[in-house]
């Protein structure tokens, strides 16, 4: 900001110049630049595109509370819930045009750990005759002191013709080996992503998420 004096240059003009104001301040004659204008159409815009992504993305998560309350681990002086920091984290994972964006499936994740176990070993995905899913894996050849066999399987699909999660909690264990879902003959072409991870018994440890990929209910 520039000052008047008896000598100064800026006379007794008063008002805006440009990008300039000229006034009287106590008696004095000060110059200060305008601030420039924010592009108020731009931040609408980004504005809508984050509610809409918060909005598809809060939708979208409801159906995975069951997994995501196991799952997601929070520090002790977290100020949110497991579900707010699993739709927080997923704000960024997201695919689509701006004006009808999507989830990213592949970069879902229903659980991050902060004690952590180990994930399912060498985990495959099937679709096999009369409507059946299995999944299957095999035992860590390394197994950390923590991998234990009695370690509780959490399996979620994700139909995307009827956009919904489906939870299995409990139904399986680390040495089991496989598991399969039954589905029915109105479920044949439907298309499912299926994610997968583990938590000990008493749930103090989880794995991180693997995705296991999208697979077709066929006959």
């Amino acid at each position: 900001m520039a000052t008047e004096r008896s000598n100064s240059i800026l006379g007794s003009y008063r008002g805006k110049i440009g990008n300039v104001v000229l006034s009287d301040w106590n008696g004095t004659g000060t110059m200060r630049k305008t601030p420039e204008k924010q592009n108020k159409k731009k931040i609408t815009q980004l504005q809508a595109r984050q509610n809409k992504i918060f909005g598809m993305m809060n939708r979208f998560l409801k159906g995975a509370k069951t997994a995501i309350n196991l799952g997601y681990q929070l520090p002790r002086k977290a100020k949110m819930t497991a579900y707010n920091a699993a739709v927080s984290y997923h704000l960024n994972q997201v695919t689509g045009k701006p004006d009808n964006p999507a989830p990213d499936f592949a970069k879902i994740k229903l659980s991050r750990p902060v004690n952590k176990t180990q994930q399912a070993w060498n985990p495959v995905l099937s679709a096999e005759s009369e409507y059946k899913v299995t999944v299957k894996w095999e035992l860590n050849p390394f197994p950390d002191m923590c991998t234990r066999l009695d370690d509780k399987v959490i399996l979620v699909y994700y139909d995307t013709k009827i956009n919904r999660f489906i939870n299995f909690v409990n139904v399986a264990g680390r040495r089991d080996l496989s598991y399969t879902v039954n589905f029915i003959d109105w479920d044949e072409g439907h298309e499912l992503h299926w994610y997968m991870f583990m938590a000990s018994r008493d749930g103090k440890l989880v794995s991180e998420t693997e995705y296991l990929g999208m697979i077709t209910v066929k006959a």
